[in-house]
Formats: C-alpha cells, sequence, structure tokens
C-alpha cells in the first residue's frame, strides 16, 4: 500500500468506528465493504480487519461507556455472551470454506426485518424492561439462540454482529435503545476476539492494513463515543434501520452474484 493508500484506510476508519460507536454495529459493517468494494482488498483479508476495527470500537466506546454508568447491561451482555462467542468462533473458522450465497441471503431477510420492527419502534416510547418480565425466560432463551447467529455472520462476514446484537437487546430484551447499542459495543470485543482465531490461522490478517484501519478506527470511535449519549435516541434509531436496509441490500446483491 502506498501512503495515499494509508491515508484513505485511516479515513475509512474513522467513519467505520464513529458510526460504530454510535449505532453499536463495530467497525466491520463500514469497514468490509470500503476495503473489499473501495481498496479491492479480497473479501476474508477484509473480513479479517473489519474484526479488528469492531475489536477497537468495542475496547474504545465500550470503555467510555462503563465509565458514564448506566448504559451498559454487563449482567445482561455476560448471560447471553457465551452464545456470540461461540458463533464467532465456528464461524471464523468455517468461513474459509463454506460458500456465504445461502448465509448471505439469510443475513439479508434477518436485516430487512429488524429494520422495519426498528422503524415501527421508533414511533412509540420504549418499553420498559418491566413489560418483558412474563416471558422473561423464553425471551433469554430466544435471545441467547439468535446471539449465536450474530456470532456466526461476525466471523463469517467480519462484520461485527452488532446489526443482529442491538435488534435483540432493544426488541427481544427490551433494552432502551441507547443501552442496547452501548451494550453491544461492550459484547462485540469478547465475539471479535474468537471470530478472529480462524483468520489468523489461515494467514489472512494482513496487518499492513489492519493497523491505519484500527488508528482510524480508535479516532472515530472516541467521537462516536462522546457524541451518542448527547443525540435524540429516535435520530438514532432512524439512522440505525436505514444502516440496516443498505445492509440488506448489499448482502442480498452478494448473495444473488453467489448464486
Amino acid at each position: 500500500m502506498d501512503f495515499f493508500d494509508l491515508v484513505l484506510t485511516a479515513g475509512g476508519g474513522i467513519l467505520a468506528g464513529l458510526v460504530g460507536a454510535l449505532m453499536g454495529l463495530g467497525g466491520g459493517l463500514i469497514a468490509v465493504p470500503f476495503l473489499n468494494l473501495g481498496l479491492g482488498l479480497p473479501i476474508h483479508e477484509a473480513a479479517a480487519a473489519g474484526l479488528v476495527s469492531t475489536l477497537v470500537v468495542s475496547c474504545t466506546a465500550a470503555g467510555r461507556y462503563l465509565r458514564q454508568g448506566g448504559l451498559v447491561d454487563v449482567y445482561r451482555a455476560l448471560e447471553i455472551e457465551l452464545a456470540a462467542a461461540a458463533g464467532g468462533l465456528a464461524g471464523g473458522f468455517v468461513a474459509g470454506w463454506l460458500g456465504g450465497g445461502i448465509i448471505q441471503g439469510l443475513f439479508a431477510l434477518v436485516m430487512l426485518y429488524a429494520g422495519v420492527q426498528v422503524v415501527r419502534s421508533s414511533s412509540r416510547p420504549e418499553r420498559p424492561e418491566a413489560a418483558c418480565r412474563d416471558l422473561a425466560r423464553w425471551r433469554r432463551c430466544l435471545a441467547g439462540c439468535l446471539c449465536f447467529l450474530a456470532g456466526m455472520l461476525s466471523g463469517l462476514l467480519g462484520i461485527g454482529g452488532g446489526v443482529i446484537l442491538v435488534p435483540i437487546l432493544h426488541l427481544v430484551l427490551c433494552m432502551r435503545f441507547k443501552s442496547a447499542a452501548a451494550t453491544s459495543n461492550f459484547m462485540m470485543g469478547m465475539t471479535a476476539v474468537p471470530a478472529l482465531c480462524g483468520f489468523v490461522a489461515r494467514s489472512e490478517l494482513v496487518l499492513a492494513v489492519s493497523i491505519p484501519l484500527a488508528l482510524g478506527v480508535l479516532a472515530g470511535a472516541s467521537i462516536g463515543a462522546w457524541l451518542m449519549p448527547r443525540l435524540r435516541a429516535s435520530w438514532l434509531k432512524i439512522t440505525f434501520a436505514l444502516l440496516l436496509f443498505a445492509t440488506a441490500v448489499e448482502m442480498a446483491a452478494r448473495a444473488l452474484e453467489a448464486w
């Protein structure tokens, strides 16, 4: 990579970190398409770098949210994180030989559904967690299963899994949207580490790309973590829904290409 590519990669990292910290998505949702489509990096190497950006966003943003207090539900995160980490480990190794067409098609459907639900929820007051107590056990089991899927998609696609984690925390476990985004950031770092194992084992982690990307992500995530408590939750919801729809379209297009 020449100097211009390094600067461009760091700039993409700033955007990825900013969006990831604000929405609880990790950096991969922006970083992976940017590296793959914008810079022409092979998809597996882009996914590995995307997981590094997710780890950086998690460490930066979640640390700030924990210091602020009240945003991160540590108990709820640890309760379902094991399933997400197991899915990340499985997805990271499976990514080396599994064709992604079917997975990407299902991913697009899940994103479309989640986007519709987030838009619907933005028009009504957020439900308190007490409203879910009648189905608490069922909701926790469902959240655990979906977290495994989120972790596996994180390992397969390098996107961090936040596009599924945030709707799980917000819609299934009835957490406030800002709390769901902050808790998702806290969880994704623990999911990204096992997901990276498969990519490292296949020598697909390119440090020349990952390091400038991570530096940009660090700056962007710091700005996003500072901004997030100061923005209206309704604005964050609408922006998040638009990102979900855009991701659904992109993944559907990739699925059709694979088929």
